[in-house]
């Protein structure tokens, strides 16, 4: 669980931390407690990692350092 929470950080994530911190604040300071609770769920997400969906399909994908680099053989032809 702490590796979700320091690894794979990219601007949306930030973004989406930052929008969730605004909501609380804003929500505590109009005595809107309705969208406290939403504002802390919205800065759990990407604290967590986790999104929207129902298990993990809708979760950061982690890019792919590997590259793959095939030889591709080339012929040529000559016309006659």
């Amino acid at each position: 669980m702490f590796q979700n929470i320091f690894k794979n950080w990219n601007f949306v994530r930030i973004l989406r931390l930052a929008m969730g911190i605004f909501i609380t604040i804003e929500a505590v300071k109009s005595g809107m407690w309705f969208l406290v609770i939403t504002g802390l769920v919205f800065a759990a997400m990407p604290l967590l990692n986790i999104g929207c969906c129902s298990g993990t399909n809708c979760s950061v994908s982690v890019k792919n350092t590997e590259q793959i680099h095939d030889e591709v053989d080339y012929e040529e032809f000559k016309s006659s």
